[in-house]
């Protein structure tokens, strides 16, 4: 009586576990087909200030401008530039990321005036100064175009965020070489919108989060304009206010390359 009992209950389990699964997913193929349908478009120009807070409170003010193209395949290209303050202007980045195959990064330093690439072991560095690392910029361009071969996913419950009901959903990266050992994502239940990004270390531990508003339509795509990191292990953070937004400009590959990092837009 006791194994029937046991038996009855891992298979309640295990088909519990697995409509988690299939809820997860099927909650991002819905994000994926509206960013090829209703919401689609083909690059991106934003302009932003970013503060720096260290855990004492005090604060570094950086202005940059980001470009990214989207490509087949699911493929992406970026190129980030610093315009102010005076010791980091030109300071460039460069990124073309695959969700389902190793990302290439380069950085830009015009004191060195040479391109270096940004090698793996490198990507759990501060990118710049700031909170985010530069596997940090990899995960938020392309994690709801992983797919089951790059990330093991699971519906873990819904909650709200600042009083909007969310879906949570947990990312276990298995196809990708990537330095945390989990992500969670919240997605707004209305518009399947993400809010908020908590990652974990392959220890376990939290270690980032990172929270997204002041949502907009900008056309039919729903942006943030306002985005804040948070390090939880060293107490500091960055916010990110874009003062601009556009799609679709007609930005072409020749923005794209090491060549326009080196000399500029």
């Amino acid at each position: 009586m006791l194994i029937a009992v046991l038996c009855v209950l891992c298979v309640a389990s295990w088909a519990g576990w697995a409509a988690a699964e299939s809820s997860a997913r099927a909650l991002l193929d819905q994000t994926r087909q509206l960013s090829q349908t209703t919401r689609k478009w083909s690059d991106r120009t934003q302009h932003l200030n970013l503060t720096i807070v260290d855990r004492h409170g005090g604060e570094r003010h950086r202005e940059l401008t980001i470009r990214f193209r989207k490509y087949p395949e699911d493929r992406s290209r970026t190129i980030v530039f610093f315009e102010s303050p005076p010791e980091v202007k030109g300071v460039g980045f460069l990124q073309w990321a695959d969700p389902h195959a190793t990302d290439e990064q380069w950085l830009y330093l015009p004191e060195l005036k040479r391109v270096r690439k940004i090698s793996s072991g490198a990507k759990r560095e501060s990118f710049v100064g700031t909170d985010f690392s530069y596997d940090d910029l990899a995960i938020i361009s392309q994690i709801t175009d992983w797919s089951d071969a790059d990330a093991h996913t699971v519906l873990l419950r819904d909650e709200a965020v600042n009083g909007q009901p969310c879906h949570v959903i947990e990312f276990t990266p298995t196809g990708k070489e990537l330095t945390y050992g989990k992500l969670l994502v919240w997605l707004r239940a209305d518009d399947l919108t993400i809010v908020k990004y908590e990652l974990y270390g392959k220890d376990g531990q939290l270690e980032k989060i990172l929270g997204l508003g002041d949502i907009r339509l900008v056309g039919a795509i729903p942006t943030a304009f306002h985005w804040e990191m948070q390090n939880v292990q060293g107490g500091s953070r960055t916010v990110v206010d874009f003062t601009e937004v556009r799609y679709d400009s007609g930005l072409d590959d020749g923005t794209f390359t090491q060549r326009t990092l080196e000399h500029g837009p």
